[in-house]
């Protein structure tokens, strides 16, 4: 009687562990599970650490654009007035530009002097020309 009852307690025992073994078995597995998805969340953390980080370089390089824009749109806006040596650069492209116009309208007058002068030897000759044909004429008239 004794010995069943000690087989009974060793079975209950036995079973009892297989029990806490299996037990065990899946507290690691699902201990391994949670591991991995910390894994992957340390991961993404990480990640968006990384994107954080380049998100606040582009913030201040968008800042420095604005500040550089800024600083010539104000360099831009000033007057800019011209010195010395620009006004006199532009005085003397002046001067020759008024002195090529003379130049022009003299040499002008003088082509037109000088078309006058043939128009009116043309002219001579055409009465010249005039003339002779008429002496021509009043010879032939009195040959015939």
């Amino acid at each position: 009687q004794s010995n069943k009852e000690h087989q009974q307690t060793i079975d209950q025992l036995t079973q009892s562990n297989n029990q806490l073994t299996q037990s065990n078995n899946h507290l690691t597995q699902s201990n391994k599970e949670h591991q991995q998805t910390i894994d992957q969340l340390t991961q993404s953390n990480n990640q968006l650490t990384i994107n954080s980080q380049s998100n606040n370089q582009l913030t201040q390089t968008i800042d420095q654009l604005i500040q550089s824009n800024k600083e010539q749109q104000q360099t831009i806006n000033q007057p800019t007035q011209p010195n010395f040596y620009e006004k006199m650069i532009l005085l003397i492209v002046v001067i020759i530009f008024i002195h090529a116009i003379i130049k022009f309208i003299t040499n002008n007058n003088d082509l037109t002097q000088s078309n006058k002068d043939p128009t009116q030897s043309n002219n001579q000759l055409t009465q010249s020309n005039k003339e002779q044909q008429q002496i021509i004429d009043q010879l032939t008239q009195s040959n015939n």
